[in-house]
């Protein structure tokens, strides 16, 4: 997890991707990806530079396999 934390801090200075006061919704679907990206936000959330705020949204995409 360090790892992919390690990523995500220096995509998200590069690109000034999180600004004090934001508020950021993660939309889950269940899958690894998503919750990979709400575990490390969460985890920035406590010591990164910048404030702000994470909000977790689940969604049911309603896959149908006949």
């Amino acid at each position: 997890m360090q790892k992919i934390l390690g990523y995500m801090r220096r995509a998200i200075r590069t690109y000034d991707m999180i600004q004090d006061g934001d508020k950021i919704a993660v939309c889950l679907s269940g899958g690894k990806d998503s919750i990979t990206l709400l575990k490390g936000l969460k985890q920035l959330e406590t010591y990164f530079d910048k404030n702000f705020k994470i909000i977790a949204i689940s969604v049911n995409p309603r896959f149908f396999i006949f």
